[in-house]
């Protein structure tokens, strides 16, 4: 599951939205250094194997943002805006909403929209991994300890089995990243490298 790798998480352009105060170096280098193409490597060698990979993105289908309530306070509150002044907002057709096309996902993957932080609770995500076959979840994306610890926590909840490829996910810095892992390691999920997670998949075929 590749967690909303949308261009308003990961292009620059959206600078200082998602980044720790003084951590756009460390976030935007970790995001094209070995987050996103670590997402292609998981991504391909999945496809590989025959597996269902699943993108999910936030967005609005309302002009006001009232099926994402998350959004609608956080807009209320401060109007988002990009590094050239220019507001923008996640409704569901606006470009800083779409999947980054480093990992553009392919004909045969499945995009679920969602309205929440969790991949489960505002998507029918559930009925559609399990029409699927599927019973356990490798999960990439942002933010770690955003939208990603929040899938994971809602996928075992539901019995799935649950895996964090650690390297594919990305945080506002390096300290809320290995908080958020240090809970999902305790509770909820393999926490390991997109290294051994191909070196199983090799096993495997």
């Amino acid at each position: 599951m590749v967690i909303d790798v949308q261009n308003y998480i990961t292009l620059p352009e959206y600078s200082g939205v998602w980044t720790a105060s003084g951590g756009d170096s460390y976030y935007y280098s970790r995001a094209a250094g070995t987050v996103l193409p670590n997402i292609v490597r998981l991504a391909a060698a999945f496809r590989k194997m025959g597996c269902l990979v699943v993108y999910t993105r936030i967005a609005s289908l309302n002009e006001n943002l009232a099926d994402v309530p998350g959004l609608s306070r956080k807009v209320l509150a401060e109007e988002t805006r990009d590094v050239h002044g220019r507001p923008y907002h996640l409704l569901h057709d606006e470009q800083a909403s779409q999947i980054d096309e480093w990992v553009a996902p392919q004909p045969a993957d499945i995009v679920i929209l969602k309205t929440a932080s969790g991949a489960f609770c505002s998507a029918d995500t559930d009925g559609i991994l399990r029409n699927n076959g599927v019973a356990r979840l490798v999960f990439a994306g942002g933010l770690t300890d955003a939208c990603v610890a929040s899938s994971v926590r809602e996928g075992f909840d539901r019995g799935y089995l649950c895996t964090v490829a650690e390297d594919a996910c990305l945080a506002p810095s390096a300290e809320d990243h290995e908080a958020a892992l240090r809970s999902l390691r305790k509770y909820y999920a393999w926490v390991t490298g997109t290294a051994e997670i191909l070196a199983v998949l090799e096993e495997q075929r």
